[in-house]
């Protein structure tokens, strides 16, 4: 709202405007510095948390920016198991049938002519 001369008829309604729009002045300057203060913090917070995440947060390729690369890891990783269970299976397979074998073929040959 603009000022304009017809607003004051006097000189003491003009200093308690100007006194008024001091004090609201007054009060944002001070609501202003305690949200530059809580700023601060935050921003010293975020960058504590930065810090922690950079120090404890694993070094892979799982967290990589390129896309292929964290595919590939991915694919590398699933192979990986896939091996291992593969092998691991296929010992228990054999230890199990492997015997139910040696008796089917000692059936067998004793009971050809």
């Amino acid at each position: 709202m603009p000022i304009s001369a017809e607003q004051f008829k006097n000189i003491h309604d003009l200093v308690r405007y100007l006194n008024d729009l001091e004090s609201k002045v007054n009060l944002l300057e001070e609501q202003n510095s305690a949200l530059r203060t809580s700023l601060e913090e935050m921003s010293t917070r975020n960058a504590d948390l930065v810090a922690f995440l950079k120090e404890n947060w694993p070094k892979t390729s799982l967290f990589h920016r390129s896309f292929w690369v964290r595919a590939l890891t991915i694919f590398g990783h699933n192979l990986v198991i896939q091996l291992i269970l593969g092998v691991f299976l296929t010992i228990i397979y054999f230890a199990i049938l492997a015997p139910v074998l040696i008796q089917l073929f000692r059936q067998m040959s004793g009971s050809l002519p």
